[in-house]
C-alpha cells in the first residue's frame, strides 16, 4: 500500500509504479467515483468510454465511424 497527499487543489499523483503497470500517462483520462467510502478511479480505455461525459445519455454505439464520416467530408 502507497500513500499519497492531497494538495490544496485537491489533486494526487499517481505512484510511478501503478501508472507503469497500468499505463496510465501525461494526458490520459481517469473515470472517478465513489464506492462506500472509497475513491475508485479508473483509465478510460478509448472513445467510447470518453462519449457521455459531455453529453450524458447520447448513444454512443458507432461515434468513432461517424466521427471518420464526418472528418472526411470535410476535408472536401
Amino acid at each position: 500500500m502507497m500513500i499519497v497527499k492531497v494538495t490544496r487543489k485537491r489533486q494526487v499523483t499517481i505512484p510511478k509504479e501503478i501508472g507503469e503497470k497500468l499505463g496510465i500517462g501525461e494526458g490520459d483520462y481517469l473515470r472517478v467515483r465513489l464506492e462506500g467510502k472509497k475513491i475508485v478511479m479508473e483509465k478510460v480505455r478509448g472513445l467510447e468510454d470518453l462519449m457521455g461525459i459531455l453529453n450524458p445519455g447520447k448513444p454512443v454505439k458507432g461515434i468513432a465511424e461517424q466521427l471518420d464520416r464526418e472528418r472526411k467530408e470535410s476535408d472536401r
